[in-house]
């Protein structure tokens, strides 16, 4: 997290001089001092009774006289308020995205400051001293860890008051993909692009408002508001995007899409497929969204919906492609899937994999149950099945990648051993 953070600092800061820069070009270049002459004072002030005195035109009924200097210093913009100063950025024409660059700049520094004063013990230094003296003592790391939870807390919310953006969104840029949002919207134009993400980041505000307040499950008048906020969000939707570009847009971004995405891995689902699936579960999801699903009513309801979309899904798709439907909702296949696709194999060895670790599995529980095998015997059928399961691995991925597949997700391949 700290190299996080100071990668962040120099990046905001580097983002701030370019600011400075911006400014001290707009409205410092070189200003030269002109004082009018005693004749064109004399002149000016005439014209100026002249216009005081002349009955105004037709259409000129509110003259306005702009004076233009190239007078400027940053004491003008600093205010110890950040929203008066973010005002008054936005007054002098600085760019949107420049102001958020500031803020978040100066926040982030301002917490960096707070976090640096839970990470010493206050102690002076003195040369003399071995380190154990100047680490923190146990109530003083109590009291840090305190601090700092407090502290990832804040950020979050201040940015999300003063600029409207998420903050895990935003550090992300410098660290994850900061074309995202570009890449999962590039259907639509530029100008739509911004209006739905200022919509998604005002109705992010507005939920996370109200699940700050929640203490455990919603309150029956907290569901009901976060529905009016979801109609709020749709409405706003259909006014900016044509139906079909709406439908797109869920697809591409709800969170229900998001989560068959993961859930699917392995299944490789066409379009059509994957829409079917998707609206089935959709109406599932916003139905019983916020919920509270340990309610045995509740919980009753859900799996008796599950279950009618289940017998549709299989009713649209077929035995055969239900049951690979059915398969990818095992994480043991998705993790098989996963790699599979990281090593650049063939879709089906996720299956081969799998198929073999049902078999294992399935004859491991067989030899564990029955309790008339003597222990020895037991212990020498297991490693057996260890034995053979490395050696059809084997045939399938050969010495390399099984070597890194039992160290990572096929773990369970080390264990058919045991019997415990």
């Amino acid at each position: 997290m700290k190299s996080k953070l100071t990668a962040v600092l120099l990046v905001m800061n580097v983002l701030l001089v370019g600011c400075g820069f911006f400014f001290l070009q707009q409205f410092s270049g070189a200003p030269k001092k002109i004082e009018p002459s005693p004749e064109q004072t004399a002149n000016i002030r005439a014209h100026l009774k002249s216009l005081r005195e002349k009955p105004q035109a037709k259409g000129l009924s509110n003259t306005n006289f702009v004076y233009v200097t190239n007078s400027f210093h940053w004491s003008h913009l600093e205010s110890a308020d950040y929203r008066e100063y973010i005002e008054k950025l936005r007054l002098v024409g600085c760019p949107g995205a420049t102001i958020k660059d500031i803020i978040i700049t100066d926040i982030m520094r301002l917490y960096a400051a707070r976090r640096g004063e839970f990470y010493h013990n206050g102690r002076e230094f003195r040369f003399w001293e071995t380190d154990e003296k100047r680490k923190l003592k146990a109530s003083q790391l109590e009291e840090r860890e305190k601090q700092l939870a407090q502290i990832d807390d804040e950020i979050p919310t201040v940015l999300r008051e003063l600029l409207g953006i998420n903050y895990e969104r935003e550090i992300n840029k410098f660290f994850v993909d900061a074309n995202e949002d570009e890449r999962r919207l590039n259907f639509i134009s530029e100008d739509k692009r911004d209006q739905v993400l200022s919509l998604r980041d005002e109705i992010e505000g507005m939920r996370e408002k109200i699940l700050g307040k929640a203490t455990g499950a919603l309150l029956p008048a907290q569901i009901e508001e976060m529905r009016r906020i979801e109609e709020h969000r749709r409405a706003m939707l259909a006014q900016i995007l044509s139906p079909s570009e709406l439908e797109e847009f869920e697809l591409r971004t709800s969170e229900t899409a998001d989560r068959l995405r993961g859930e699917l891995i392995g299944f490789e689902p066409s379009a059509e497929e994957f829409r079917n699936i998707y609206s089935a579960m959709k109406e599932h999801d916003e139905k019983f969204a916020h919920t509270d699903a340990d309610h045995p009513l509740i919980a009753r309801a859900k799996e008796e919906e599950l279950r009618a979309i289940e017998n549709e899904l299989r009713r649209q798709m077929g035995e055969t492609r239900y049951a690979e439907y059915q398969r990818a909702r095992d994480p043991e296949f998705r993790s098989a899937a996963l790699f599979a696709e990281l090593y650049e194999l063939p879709s089906s060895t996720a299956a081969h994999i799998f198929d073999i670790q049902q078999i294992a599995m399935e004859e491991r529980m067989n030899l564990l149950s029955n309790g008339n095998i003597p222990e020895e015997n037991r212990l020498a059928a297991l490693q057996a099945i260890q034995a053979e399961t490395e050696k059809s691995l084997l045939r399938i991925l050969g010495t390399k990648l099984l070597s890194n597949y039992t160290q990572s997700s096929g773990s369970w391949v080390t264990e058919l051993g045991y019997s415990n």
